[in-house]
C-alpha cells in the first residue's frame, strides 16, 4: 500500500522524475548506438581534413583537398563554409591524430564515428544549460527550468538531428541559444556577436534574428546596420577563401546553397509570378513585430518582452519548418525556445503536452513513409556501434527489398503510404495550435483541465523514436545479402 501511495505521488509531482530522465537518457543511446547517419561521416571527415589542410599545405587548400576525397566518403565536396565544421574539428583532434599517424581510417571505425556525434551530444547539454537559465531569468521558478531542459532533450526533433543524423545545425543552434539569452539578459552587444557568430556556421538563424531585432529596434538604419554585421562572419570566410582552389564550385554543389535557394516556393501563381507563403508569413512576422510596443528599455528585466522574445523565435522557426521544404534534421531549430514557450504556459501543459507529441508524431511517420526518404534506411546502420555486433554490414544497393520504412511500407503498409497527407495535416494543424494557444497575450486564457498531470503522455513521447529505429534494426538483420 506505501509502494502504491509512494508511486501515485511520484505519478502526481510537477517535478521531473529521476526515472524519465533515465528514460530521456536510454533513448538517446539507444539512437547513438544503432545510427551512423552518412552526412555525419561526411561532416566529421571535412572537419579532420581541416589539420590535414594545417599541416600539409594551408587552409586554402581545403575545399581542393576534400573534392579529391582520399577517404571515399559519399559527399566529396564540402559544400558549406569553414566555420560550419571548424569547431568539430577542435573537439576531433583525437581522431584525426590516431588517423593519421595510427593509420586507423575514421569513415570505417564505428567508435571514432561515435566519438565524433558526441560533439554534437555535448553541444545539446549546452543548449539544456541555457534554456534553464533562461527560464530562471524570466520567472525564478527552478522547476519550470528543468521541465524546459527535460522537454527540450526528450524531443524526437533534437535526439533526430544530434543522436542520429549528427547534423552541424547544432552548431548554429548553439550560439544563437546564448545569444537569446544574453538579450534576455538586456546585453545586446553580447546578443549581436553571438548571433553573428551563428549566421556564420550557417546562415539560418538570420531569419529569427531579424524578427528578434525588429522586436526592440525601431530605428530602421539601426536595424539595417545591425543586419550587416551580423554577416560579418559570413562574408569575412568568403573572402578568406576568395580565389581559393575549389571553393567556389564546392560552394554552389553544396547542399547549403541549394536549402537556401528552395526556402521560398513558388506555392501560387499570380499576375505576378510565384508567390511563397513561407515570404508572406515573413512579412508579416516581421511587420507585427516592429509594431510591438518594444524599446531598447525593455530589455533586461522585463518579462513580457522575454517571453515574446523567445516566441518570436518559436513562431518564425515554425513558419520556415511549415511553409518550406526542409531536411528531417533542421527540425531541431524548434529546441529549446518551443519547449521554453510551453513551460512558461504551465495551465496549459497538459494540452501542451498532447499537442505537441503528436505533433511529433505525425511528422515522424511523414517523413518515415514519404517517397525516397533520406530517414530510416538501413544503411544507416552500417559503421554503426551495433553493427559490430551484428558482425556484418549491407551493401548500399543491394540491401534486399526493404531499404528503408519506406520502401517497407510499400509493400507491407500501403494504407501508411495513402496516409502520408493525414500525417502532414495533423503535424501542421498541431503546430499552428502550439503556436496559438502559448502566445504570450493567451496565457491568461487557459482552457479547462489544461493544467492535470499525466506522466505516460511524457514517457510515449521520449520513446517516440524507438519503434522506428527498432524496425529498421530488424529489417537490417533480415537483409539477404551481407558483407562480413
Amino acid at each position: 500500500m506505501k509502494l502504491k501511495q509512494a508511486f501515485l505521488n511520484s505519478y502526481r509531482s510537477d517535478r521531473v522524475l529521476v526515472f524519465e530522465w533515465v528514460l530521456a537518457a536510454v533513448t538517446a543511446v539507444f539512437v547513438i548506438l544503432t545510427s551512423a547517419y552518412v552526412d555525419m561521416r561526411s561532416l566529421t571527415i571535412w572537419s579532420t581534413n581541416v589539420w590535414d589542410v594545417t599541416l600539409d599545405s594551408n587552409i586554402r587548400h581545403l575545399y581542393e583537398y576534400t573534392a579529391q576525397n582520399v577517404h571515399h566518403i559519399q559527399h566529396a565536396k564540402m559544400g558549406s563554409e569553414l566555420f560550419s565544421v571548424l569547431p568539430w574539428s577542435v573537439w576531433n583532434l583525437p581522431i584525426w591524430a590516431v588517423q593519421r599517424f595510427g593509420g586507423v581510417p575514421i569513415a570505417t571505425s564505428p567508435f571514432m564515428l561515435m566519438y565524433s556525434k558526441l560533439f554534437t551530444v555535448a553541444l545539446s547539454l549546452v543548449i539544456m544549460h541555457y534554456a534553464k537559465k533562461m527560464v530562471l531569468l524570466l520567472t525564478g521558478d527552478n522547476a519550470m527550468a528543468v521541465w524546459a531542459m527535460f522537454l527540450s532533450a526528450s524531443s524526437s526533433f533534437l535526439l533526430l538531428a544530434t543522436c542520429y543524423a549528427g547534423q552541424n545545425d547544432i552548431l548554429m543552434m548553439t550560439p544563437s541559444v546564448i545569444g537569446v539569452y544574453q538579450l534576455l539578459r538586456g546585453k545586446e552587444k553580447s546578443f549581436l556577436a553571438w548571433s553573428a557568430a551563428a549566421i556564420a556556421i550557417k546562415p539560418f538563424f538570420l531569419l529569427p534574428f531579424l524578427a528578434l531585432l525588429l522586436l526592440y529596434e525601431k530605428d530602421l538604419i539601426k536595424v539595417l546596420l545591425k543586419v550587416l554585421l551580423s554577416v560579418s562572419g559570413m562574408v569575412l570566410q568568403k573572402l578568406m577563401f576568395m580565389g581559393a582552389p575549389m571553393y567556389k564550385e564546392c560552394i554552389s554543389e553544396g547542399p547549403s546553397q541549394m536549402m537556401i535557394k528552395d526556402m521560398f516556393p513558388a506555392n501560387i501563381t499570380t499576375a505576378y509570378g510565384g508567390i511563397s507563403f513561407f515570404a508572406i508569413a515573413l512579412v508579416l512576422i516581421y511587420f507585427y513585430c516592429y509594431t510591438r510596443d518594444f524599446s531598447h528599455d525593455s530589455l533586461g528585466g522585463d518579462r513580457y518582452f522575454g517571453e515574446f522574445a523567445v516566441y518570436t523565435v518559436t513562431l518564425t522557426y515554425m513558419a520556415n519548418l511549415v511553409l518550406s521544404p526542409v531536411t528531417f534534421y533542421r527540425l531541431a531549430v524548434l529546441v529549446p525556445f518551443l519547449y521554453i514557450t510551453i513551460t512558461l504556459n504551465r495551465r496549459m501543459f497538459f494540452y501542451n503536452g498532447i499537442i505537441d507529441t503528436v505533433m511529433a508524431a505525425g511528422v515522424l511517420a511523414k517523413l518515415a513513409v514519404r517517397y525516397s526518404s533520406s530517414l530510416f534506411r538501413i544503411k544507416t546502420i552500417n559503421y554503426a556501434v551495433v553493427q559490430r555486433f551484428f558482425g556484418y554490414r549491407v551493401i548500399e544497393g543491394n540491401e534486399g527489398p526493404y531499404t528503408s520504412i519506406e520502401t517497407f511500407m510499400q509493400v507491407k503498409g500501403e494504407l501508411m503510404i495513402a496516409f502520408q497527407p493525414l500525417f502532414a495535416g495533423v503535424a501542421v494543424i498541431c503546430a499552428v495550435l502550439l503556436l496559438w494557444f502559448n502566445h504570450p497575450d493567451r496565457r491568461d486564457k487557459p482552457l479547462a483541465g489544461g493544467d492535470k498531470n499525466c506522466r505516460v503522455l511524457l514517457w510515449a513521447r521520449a520513446v517516440l523514436l524507438v519503434p522506428f529505429i527498432a524496425l529498421t534494426l530488424w529489417m537490417f538483420f533480415k537483409a539477404p545479402i551481407k558483407l562480413y
